[in-house]
């Protein structure tokens, strides 16, 4: 079963669900040091964060910024794993639990999504492993990071609950 966002479901995550970092220097700071899987979900985060030194467990990109289309950075490729999902705009696909799960349990994975990947972030959080970081990107203000715990998880759970259902 697929979910598409409603009205308030789209008013929640327009506001950064997660701490807002917005310099390069709050991202090495907030990650430094942490050995936990990192997830990151968008294209300019996620080669951002690989130009930056880091390695992203699993990236989550959709060869768009801002809904403008964009090549896909050869970074986000090269020596990675690829897999391929289907995600029409405003909906959370059936495939991408599936996927997801998939992936975040092969280090060094990137998914390309044809569609839209915005509302795969809240996928990635149910579907990580406790204490991984989730970060996206929060358009005009910075990247969002989340860390994966209950507490995130039952945040998550009810915007899913705001979600319609499409059998």
């Amino acid at each position: 079963m697929s979910l598409r966002a409603t009205e308030e479901t789209r008013r929640i995550v327009k506001k950064p669900l997660g701490t807002l970092l917005k310099a390069d220097s709050e991202i090495r700071g907030f990650l430094k040091g942490s050995e936990k899987p990192l997830i990151t979900v968008g294209d300019i985060v996620s080669a951002s964060l690989i130009k930056m030194g880091f390695e992203p467990h699993l990236c989550i990109v959709d060869g768009k910024t801002m809904r403008k289309s964009i090549e896909i950075a050869e970074c986000l490729k090269k020596g990675r794993r690829i897999l391929m999902l289907k995600n029409p705009p405003g909906t959370i696909s059936e495939d991408s639990w599936k996927v997801i799960r998939e992936a975040v349990s092969s280090p060094k994975s990137t998914i390309i999504v044809e569609g839209e990947e915005d509302l795969l972030t809240l996928v990635a959080i149910q579907s990580a492993p406790e204490g991984s970081l989730v970060l996206y990107g929060q358009p005009g203000e910075g990247v969002v990071a989340i860390r994966v715990d209950e507490s995130s998880r039952k945040m998550v759970s009810k915007i899913l609950g705001t979600m319609t259902s499409n059998v």
